[in-house]
């Protein structure tokens, strides 16, 4: 097998740079010019559909990456770089070198199935004839630029890279993002998060905390939380946001479906009326029964907070709000008390635990 190590970081950056295009004055994201990015903390807004985020004090979120180029978007993945690369016609693995996937030698070739990263071909970086293939487990470490445009129409090289790759508690695969903070974009250590940090009392977050799915095809609107297709989209929904937390309770979308996933996120986030509007308060545990045996509540005695239906994409009635602060006959929708007769059936219930 031929390996070459390459050492010298000026001739990573070197390639990194010629990758990305090269762009006048592109540099890695940084809060405040202390190489440090903040993460958002308690005073985030409730019921967040999503906490990925790139840019100076946590203003630019990137929900998504396209996985094509798009030299007018305002979000472009530029090219990928691997280290680990396998040429399987030869059974050699190449480590310690340089491979790229880019839309500057055609298209990336890189796809999500089933909520992990599909194979991908790969070229060596300064011989582009040698390829070989990023799988499994070799994607973790690779880096990924992405273009990113401000408001004043300047491109920004953000470089991110995946940090871990490993299966949730049902056995689908969570991805943990970094975005380059430090000076060796080779180096995992160089990687903030760009997920929040998840918090859930009642379930073990230890090592999934700033994970996320990867959820191939999706757009979510901010404002309604609806979600649409969006072909060649790979959407980053971390466990700290509602659309990630929702996959994490066991609702992903490449065995549920898309329209189960979307309620699932409305009832993480008590959108009551499903309109977009959050009536959740943080720490609140909750119960939660679904027709398809995922889950189930386990203390009939305490109080229903919602039943919630498929087809309406909200809830049907409404007992005890989540919030303490909230009333039921607040909530604007007008919904009637829970009773057993109109949740019998219902896609979801929830239940207050405490």
């Amino acid at each position: 097998m031929l390996t070459r190590t390459i050492s010298n970081t000026s001739t990573w950056a070197a390639a990194l740079l010629l990758l990305a295009g090269g762009c006048e004055g592109a540099e890695p994201v940084d809060a405040d010019g202390d190489g440090e990015i903040r993460l958002r903390g308690d005073d985030y807004p409730l019921g967040k559909l999503n906490t990925n985020f790139l840019g100076v004090d946590e203003t630019y979120p990137l929900d998504s990456i396209p996985l094509f180029y798009d030299a007018n978007a305002n979000v472009r993945l530029h090219a990928v770089w691997a280290t680990t690369c396998v040429d399987r016609t030869i059974g050699t693995t190449y480590t310690n070198e340089l491979f790229y996937t880019s839309d500057l030698d055609g298209v990336l070739g890189i796809s999500v199935s089933d909520g992990d990263l599909e194979s991908a071909t790969f070229k060596k970086y300064g011989e582009p004839s040698v390829t070989c293939t990023v799988s499994g487990g070799l994607w973790k470490n690779t880096v990924w630029g992405v273009i990113t445009v401000d408001e004043n129409d300047v491109e920004h090289n953000n470089y991110l890279m995946i940090l871990d790759r490993r299966l949730d508690t049902h056995g689908h695969w969570v991805y943990k993002w970094g975005v380059l903070t430090g000076l060796n974009p080779f180096s995992p250590d160089s990687y903030t998060p760009t997920c929040s940090e998840a918090t859930d009392t009642f379930l073990d977050l230890a090592a999934y905390r700033y994970h996320a799915y990867l959820v191939d095809d999706l757009a979510v609107d901010h404002n309604t939380g609806d979600f649409s297709a969006a072909a060649d989209q790979m959407f980053i929904a971390c466990i700290s946001g509602a659309v990630g937390k929702s996959a994490f309770w066991g609702y992903v979308p490449w065995e549920v479906g898309t329209d189960y996933h979307e309620l699932a996120t409305r009832m993480v986030r008590a959108d009551y009326c499903g309109d977009g509007n959050s009536y959740t308060e943080v720490g609140t545990p909750i119960q939660v029964r679904d027709k398809l045996g995922i889950n189930s509540i386990q203390d009939n005695g305490f109080p229903y907070e919602a039943a919630w239906d498929l087809a309406s994409q909200s809830a049907t009635c409404l007992t005890t709000p989540r919030n303490v602060e909230v009333d039921a006959a607040d909530v604007p929708c007008g919904l009637p008390q829970c009773t057993y007769g109109n949740t019998f059936g219902k896609t979801l219930i929830t239940r207050l635990a405490q």
